[in-house]
């Protein structure tokens, strides 16, 4: 292979790559980033479900249940259907993670979220960050290590719809 070529097919790759990796991530990050999983019960039904086996989960408890519809409208948005947020946290891991001055950063994503909406055609779905992509962008930190307890006990709460963390 003379010089020439080499160089010809690295300046093709490269932008190749300029192209591609932007438009990988554009078309996967929701993906990565967020999990959804359709829920085979009603809204109120789902919400009870997920506020039950979280409390019933050692160490875990409700904060709050936000109606996140309710909320919208109170204050002049529009009408965009069942919503709501449930708020939870772990005392044990939340004070982990705030007792140290270098991960007290994480405060930012507690207490943790679930979604539960019904979308345009009725479905009900269960939405939240993608607590395993975290743990593994944080690996061999204090935070991952906490995080990995996290991810177990969130993938135990949302059992019920046979809920697991991946990457996709």
């Amino acid at each position: 292979m003379n010089k020439r070529s080499f160089l010809g097919g690295l300046i093709i790759g490269l932008v190749i790559a300029l192209f591609a990796v932007p438009l990988f991530f554009k078309f996967s990050a929701q993906n990565m980033l967020f999990k959804q999983v359709v829920s085979p019960y009603s809204f109120e039904k789902t919400v009870n479900i997920i506020t039950d086996r979280i409390s019933k989960t050692p160490g875990w408890h409700v904060v709050t249940v936000i109606n996140q519809e309710e909320e919208i409208k109170k204050y002049g948005g529009p009408d965009v259907g069942k919503v709501a947020i449930i708020k939870f946290c772990n005392a044990k891991y939340a004070g982990k993670m705030l007792s140290d001055d270098d991960t007290k950063f994480m405060a930012v994503k507690m207490p943790l979220s679930i979604a539960v909406y019904e979308d345009s055609k009725g479905i009900v779905k269960i939405s939240l960050m993608n607590g395993y992509l975290l743990t593994r962008m944080l690996s061999g930190t204090k935070e991952a290590k906490i995080m990995e307890n996290v991810v177990r006990d969130i993938q135990h709460i949302l059992g019920f719809v046979h809920f697991r963390y991946s990457i996709f």
